[in-house]
């Protein structure tokens, strides 16, 4: 009786690691209810206990019988074509032979006088089934900080190492009680010994189920983070193009006052009022006139406003670009990208004594090139691989630009490289100007 509750423990885990290890790949399917999907899973479960115990004497029909239950089920739980399923089912069998594998390994190291026989034995059995386990945890944990990017940066490799304590220890403990006691002979010392092996891998798969709620936790909040820059750039673009629009309303009604102005003072003669008074107009008219024309609307609005701040603040801006009409990024992309990088660079200015910013943006041969240069004082903090700060200020805050500037130029499969050096910080850009 007791090893059938040992094998319907040892199956319900074995369906929630695949879960986790198909989860670590593909998108969840939205289903009708929480409850739908906990019946999706517990409806597995059985079913592969049923397989389990009908064809426990046919290996190959079994797992055959095992594989195509369990793509039938994770059709129905996550987004995916069922060729997919079925290959990510077969390679996560493939990984429980190479667990299963290892753990005899590791059993017959620690116990030399168990042979291949005596692996049917309950007590044995259902230890190298735990050790199993617990290695596909171990496993399934690496698998999810190196390929699930988006989530797994979230967490430095520190606080990765920390959360990987749990499982090593585990391990080192199932490997302790093997070594270092003999096999027990009543059942009572069996049931105990099994029920601690099953309890810390139960406890490692919470752990598991935690990093993962925290690293979903993070992206949505990394999200939002990122649609409120957005929001911000576009808006406050948007409000520039505005004013724009209406300080070009003014001037063009003030234009006109000009003119009668010049007119009155002809019709009376008064050649030297009308030179002083011209001279004049021409030095006010220098200080609103747009020095950077692309034949874009929105780029040019960015840059000469982008412009027209560093002036003011003393700021040395050089600027190469060309024509940039008809652009393959959208316009609510071009102020989102060039907004963060403008700003990064002119905050970044403010802290130095030769405060210079450098900028190329140009269409060559179906490519659009995008770099910018400044100049900084205080040395960007990176970690791990992402460039959070050059400020002390708002660390928990900065940075997100840029993420939201690679998220962007990856829509279109372009690369952005981000570097500095002793003077400079850099990031440049590159886009195909062509659909692919």
């Amino acid at each position: 009786m007791e090893m059938h509750i040992f094998g319907v423990l040892y199956t319900v885990l074995f369906v929630i690691l695949c879960v986790m290890f198909i989860g670590t790949f593909s998108e969840k399917r939205d289903l009708s209810g929480k409850w739908c999907r906990y019946a999706v899973i517990g409806a597995m479960i059985l079913a592969d206990y049923f397989i389990s115990v009908k064809l426990d004497g046919d290996i190959i029909l079994k797992e055959i019988a095992i594989i195509v239950t369990g793509t039938l089920f994770m059709c129905l739980c996550f987004r995916q074509r069922w060729i997919k399923t079925a290959i990510f089912v077969l390679l996560y069998q493939g990984i429980c032979f190479v667990t299963d594998y290892i753990s005899i390994i590791m059993l017959s190291k620690c116990f030399p006088t168990i042979t291949m026989e005596r692996l049917s034995e309950p007590l044995i059995n259902a230890m190298l089934g735990i050790l199993s386990q617990m290695l596909q945890v171990c496993f399934i944990m690496v698998l999810r900080r190196y390929v699930v990017k988006k989530s797994s940066e979230m967490l430095t490799t520190l606080e990765w190492v920390r959360f990987t304590i749990f499982p090593i220890y585990t391990i080192i403990v199932l490997i302790a009680l093997l070594t270092n006691f003999e096999i027990p002979e009543s059942d009572h010392q069996k049931n105990i010994l099994i029920c601690i092996a099953f309890g810390l891998l139960v406890m490692n798969i919470i752990v598991f189920c935690l990093i993962n709620d925290i690293l979903k936790r993070e992206v949505q909040i990394t999200e939002n983070r990122l649609l409120l820059e957005r929001v911000k750039n576009e808006t406050g673009m948007y409000r520039t193009i505005s004013e724009n629009y209406d300080k070009q309303k003014k001037r063009e009604h003030e234009y006109k006052n000009q003119l009668a102005l010049i007119a009155a003072l002809a019709s009376e003669n008064r050649v030297d009022e009308i030179n002083h008074y011209l001279k004049q107009y021409n030095h006010e008219i220098m200080q609103h006139t747009d020095f950077i024309d692309t034949n874009n609307v929105i780029v040019n609005a960015i840059l000469n406003s982008k412009y027209q701040e560093t002036r003011e603040k003393g700021i040395v801006f050089v600027v190469k670009v060309n024509d940039l009409s008809d652009l393959r990024i959208k316009d609510e992309d071009i102020v989102l990208i060039l907004s963060n990088l403008l700003n990064n660079a002119i905050e970044a200015c403010e802290q130095c004594e030769k405060p210079i910013i450098k900028m190329k943006f140009v269409k060559e041969e179906h490519q659009i090139v995008l770099s910018v240069a400044n100049t900084f004082s205080v040395t960007p903090v990176i970690v791990g691989k992402r460039y959070i700060t050059t400020k002390t200020k708002e660390a928990d805050r900065h940075g997100i630009g840029l993420e939201n500037i690679k998220e962007t130029v990856g829509k279109y499969d372009g690369s952005c490289v981000i570097k500095h050096d002793d003077d400079n910080f850099k990031v440049a850009i590159l886009i195909h100007n062509q659909e692919k």
